[in-house]
């Protein structure tokens, strides 16, 4: 089971790498759409954003990838801006249900660090959470 959801991830992201670089792709400011900053597990402020430019439309689900930046003290002390982590996301846009479908994670340095493939159910509740922008989000979007 575990080989066969690997290999499903893995044809997931290769056929979303193919999509990306086979059509005119958006600059990467137009292509991330910002959706919100939260705290990670020691405070830390991240920042998301959802990729509006490789939304999956099905009826009323939508799938799309969010990546989580954060920030490192580079050369010379200077801020840089890294991939945290990105996720595969979906919604339902009738009923709300909000499903993280897989992960991944990076060090500060871009080396992976660790993935999931398991679809997760979340839970939001207030209009200003997460999981509720990132919903609005990727429900307003119709697509070219």
């Amino acid at each position: 089971m575990a080989k066969r959801t690997a290999l499903l991830f893995l044809i997931i992201f290769s056929v979303f790498i193919g999509f990306i670089s086979c059509r005119g792709e958006k600059p990467d400011k137009e292509r991330w759409k910002y959706v919100s900053v939260m705290g990670d597990e020691k405070g830390r402020e991240v920042a998301v954003y959802l990729d509006t430019s490789n939304i999956e439309i099905d009826g009323n689900k939508r799938k799309f990838w969010i990546k989580y930046v954060a920030t490192k003290t580079g050369e010379a002390g200077k801020k840089e801006e890294y991939i945290r982590q990105t996720g595969y996301w979906e919604i339902d846009c009738y009923d709300r249900s909000l499903y993280r479908l897989a992960e991944e994670y990076f060090s500060p340095g871009g080396k992976l660090l660790g993935r999931t493939e398991k679809r997760v159910r979340e839970e939001y509740s207030s209009y200003s959470s997460l999981g509720a922008k990132m919903s609005d989000i990727a429900c307003r979007y119709a697509g070219k």
